[in-house]
């Protein structure tokens, strides 16, 4: 499995002009570093009473609990993605819900998520306030923007990598599957950081042959 091409097709995409709030551009071009983590560091994230599961809950499902949201697209091909954008004005944070058209499938199937803290994240019509029933909202073990280093790493251990502000938390593993020796898992959360709290999460999992 390629995880640099899953990379990009979840992250690194080139968007042309658009009303809708792309995610974030993805922090390496390439991703060379051996999946260190003996266990998936995230199954997805927590909205409330919403559990998003990684390739298991579809961006409907997420509309539906929410409510509100625009559903946006870009690219095509393996740079297709689908996403909903949510904010949280009152701590900064703004929220992508992803999914990566081909590993997604026409089911739009959540690849990864994103939760960055900004300086300003009013909501817009394409990005609206997350609605009161899907607070409160964390990764696994309750991280969040604003964990600390120190509340990553006490959680996952050592960083698989890290690169300046960016420490990766990458698992890789089998399942079984109609592909020959079962299908390949690759699972990530990756931080940044600035001065030992965390500003950024990445997180996802994807499945292939």
């Amino acid at each position: 499995m390629n995880r640099s091409s899953l990379f990009f097709g979840s992250f690194s995409i080139a968007f042309s002009a658009t009303a809708a709030v792309p995610p974030p551009m993805g922090p390496f071009d390439v991703v060379e570093w051996p999946a260190t983590l003996k266990e998936a560091p995230s199954q997805g994230a927590t909205l409330g009473a919403l559990v998003i599961q990684f390739e298991k809950t579809t961006l409907a499902q997420v509309m539906s609990e929410a409510s509100v949201g625009t559903l946006a697209h870009q690219g095509d091909a393996g740079a297709s993605v689908y996403w909903l954008c949510f904010s949280q004005p009152s701590v900064g944070v703004r929220i992508w819900i992803i999914s990566n058209a081909e590993m997604g499938g026409d089911s739009h199937y959540v690849t990864s998520v994103v939760a960055e803290k900004l300086k300003t994240a009013r909501p817009s019509s394409d990005c609206p306030a997350l609605p009161a029933q899907l607070h409160p909202v964390s990764f696994a073990n309750h991280l969040w923007p604003g964990s600390t280093d120190i509340d990553i790493q006490r959680v996952l251990g050592i960083p698989s990598h890290q690169n300046g502000a960016w420490r990766t938390f990458d698992f890789q593993g089998r399942k079984q599957g109609k592909c020959e020796g079962g299908y390949d898992v690759y699972n990530w959360l990756w931080t940044r950081s600035d001065n030992g709290r965390i500003n950024r999460i990445d997180a996802g999992q994807t499945t292939s042959c």
